[in-house]
């Protein structure tokens, strides 16, 4: 298992995903070897970690979509406080896997939304972000929650402000007034995957530059 483990760790540093998926394909429980791997502090690994469980979910077939149910389900339970576990990655791992399977499990979007009444702040930028990258594929269910994700745009977190205000950007709404001077002249760098799957470290006041061009478009 740890060769396989490294095996999988390799494809994903290279990101070559679609070796990755020829893997998940013969043996679906690899999925399960990937997600371990975004239990890590870099950020820009993590991202490439969240972008493979994306294309790994798309390699599973409609008629093994129950596994997939599964891994879903232990990663809402590990954000729960009697899971025992720490879900760190959680959920942009169900964003991502999620939106990449739009077609099988747009039912759990509403209870990705519903993270952001998470106690756990330090789970915020990630159902943040998950929100945003559902909304890449599909602003409906998203739009409507504009107001809440407005509520995070002066957060003392930088990845809460700028995973908020991206988030706006991918449902096509405005910054407000009242944050868009200081959002704009934030020079605060986060990590970001964007809609498209690039990951790339960005400042917060280049992210808002983004969504007002985004708006204006």
């Amino acid at each position: 298992m740890i060769k396989e483990k490294e095996k999988i760790k390799s494809l994903v540093s290279g990101e070559q995903y679609d070796a990755l998926c020829v893997l998940v394909k013969e043996k679906k429980s690899r999925l399960s070897l990937l997600l371990s791997l975004s239990y890590t502090t870099d950020n820009n690994a993590r991202f490439k970690v969240i972008k493979a469980a994306g294309y790994a979910a798309s390699a599973i077939p409609e008629r093994e979509s129950d596994f997939l149910r599964t891994i879903i389900s232990n990663l809402f339970w590990s954000l729960n406080d009697d899971s025992g576990s720490v879900g760190w990655s959680s959920p942009e791992l169900l964003g991502e896997i999620i939106s990449a399977r739009m077609d099988l499990f747009k039912e759990y979007v509403p209870l990705v939304i519903s993270l952001l009444k998470i106690k756990e702040a330090y789970f915020r930028p990630g159902v943040l972000w998950a929100m945003g990258r559902i909304a890449a594929r599909d602003p409906s269910p998203i739009k409507p929650y504009a107001p809440y994700i407005n509520m995070y745009l002066a957060d003392p977190v930088s990845e809460t402000r700028g995973y908020a205000v991206w988030c706006l950007g991918q449902i096509g709404s405005p910054v407000p007034e009242e944050h868009l001077q200081h959002l704009l002249q934030d020079t605060t760098e986060v990590w970001l995957m964007d809609g498209q799957g690039n990951i790339s470290k960005k400042t917060v006041g280049g992210i808002t530059q983004e969504t007002v061009t985004r708006k204006l478009q």
